[in-house]
């Protein structure tokens, strides 16, 4: 009856049949039946007794999870996935695939979600001085002429640059959206001597709380303004880098040069832009012509190592770091980068005294604690140390998205999942766009269908950590 598509009859007969046997295959088989009618939750129904009387049911298990994922069930969906392929040693292609694209549906669906649903908040302060330090300068201050007072909108902007100085960036905010009202209430920018920084200003942190709606208006203004205000040209093509339209962002870069053909900061962008096509040739030319126009300029010279490494001219890549230490002795940053650099090329020795130097130079920059923890952890496999750094990075930036992260996965590799999962839900909260949460949903709902088939199939927890590696 099932194989003439009778479904109702071929269900009657396989409920009569369970009357007798409680088979799984007879479960199993009535959920085909069931299938066929788009009947899911019977499916689900079926398939879970089948499961009960017998785990390891791959049939069983990919019915279910084909059930679950047509009812948007997709956490349960990935679960019976990924477990089929852990009970098939990795090796059911089907299972693997469907998980993936399950996983996919699940990731992109919460994380839309939430971007929807909560306000624009910055990241962390570790990230927002990293963004900062890629630049020369926030802006220039305001200067009242001789006898003269600033007027409100230009104090304001100054009052932010300094929050900005001293690392207190809501402060800053809270600075410049005040000064971006009074211009506003205004209604002209006649006598507001920094109308363009102003808004240029506001633009960047809106980009920063991942506004960018918001981002692009301000800096459109900017523009309106002062069309060849270089600063708020690279902050939009930053905005566009996001967006991942790079031929605006180049477009974006060539005016900014166009504006300033002098000026080191748009170089220095342009090779940014080369980094990310993977030009790392154009990168290193733009790179260079960057530190030339600006000696005092140190992250030009920073990438131009990273480059240098990445296209194998390691004697280059440490002849430039070298010059770069010696002109920037007391730059934590820059040994933070030369210990990547190092430990990316597998001498973890140096690069933790690299990440050591760093910490010693700036105790309050947290991502030289982490580095040193994943160097150490992965070297040595000393988990106390390792664990030890990270906590002293929190305890700097508590919401360091590197540190956060990097616990989560040593918590994982030393198999203490509950603590893991609790770092990715922190991670999921952290995400600062869509695709890094996306990410962090990704690796969250991995590690928790893994824990459950742990806590389900204990006898099974070696094979499954042996799959996952």
């Amino acid at each position: 009856f099932f194989q003439a598509k009778r479904y109702p009859k071929a269900i009657e007969l396989y409920t009569q049949a369970l009357r007798f046997d409680k088979d799984p295959v007879f479960y199993s088989n009535r959920a085909a039946c069931y299938a066929a009618d788009n009947d899911y939750d019977q499916v689900i129904a079926d398939c879970t007794s089948a499961l009960e009387l017998e785990p390891r049911y791959i049939k069983a298990l990919m019915r279910r999870a084909q059930a679950n994922e047509s009812t948007e069930r997709y956490r349960d969906s990935l679960y019976d996935f990924t477990t089929a392929c852990i009970l098939e040693d990795f090796n059911n292609t089907l299972a693997a695939t469907s998980a993936e694209r399950v996983l996919k549906k699940l990731a992109e669906a919460e994380a839309h979600e939430r971007i929807e649903k909560r306000d624009p908040r910055l990241p962390s302060k570790s990230f927002i001085s990293g963004y900062l330090n890629s630049f020369r300068s926030c802006g220039d201050e305001a200067v009242a002429a001789d006898g003269e007072n600033l007027g409100e909108a230009d104090a304001l902007y100054n009052e932010a640059l300094s929050f900005i100085a001293l690392q207190e960036y809501a402060k800053g905010i809270a600075s410049v959206d005040k000064a971006v009202a009074t211009i506003d209430e205004a209604g002209t920018v006649d006598g507001v001597q920094r109308a363009d920084d102003i808004y240029s200003l506001s633009g960047m942190f809106s980009f920063l709380k991942s506004n960018l709606d918001l981002s692009a208006t301000h800096l459109d203004k900017a523009l309106e303004i002062n069309p060849k205000h270089v600063r708020s040209l690279l902050r939009k093509a930053n905005l566009y880098t996001e967006k991942r339209d790079l031929d605006m962002v180049s477009q974006l870069l060539d005016r900014a040069c166009e504006s300033e053909p002098e000026n080191a900061e748009a170089f220095f962008q342009k090779g940014q832009v080369d980094f990310l096509k993977q030009d790392f040739a154009e990168a290193a030319k733009n790179y260079e012509r960057a530190a030339g126009l600006d000696p005092d300029f140190v992250y030009p010279r920073i990438q131009l190592g990273v480059v240098q490494f990445k296209i194998g001219k390691m004697t280059d890549a440490l002849a430039t770091f070298k010059d770069a230490m010696e002109r920037f002795p007391t730059r934590s940053d820059l040994y933070n980068y030369y210990g990547e650099v190092l430990a990316e090329q597998g001498g973890p020795d140096d690069a933790i005294a690299a990440f050591e130097k760093a910490v010693e130079l700036d105790k309050a920059n947290p991502l030289p604690y982490v580095n040193q923890a994943i160097a150490v952890f992965q070297s040595s496999g000393n988990a106390d140390k390792a664990l030890t750094l990270i906590q002293e990075a929190l305890k700097v930036d508590s919401e360091c998205e590197l540190a956060v992260a990097a616990l989560s996965q040593i918590y994982l590799q030393l198999g203490m999942f509950e603590e893991s999962l609790s770092m990715l839900r922190r991670a999921v909260d952290l995400a600062k766009s869509e695709e890094e949460m996306v990410s962090a949903i990704t690796f969250r709902e991995t590690t928790a269908a893994q824990y459950r088939f742990m806590k389900e199939h204990p006898d099974l927890l070696n094979k499954m950590m042996g799959g996952a590696q």
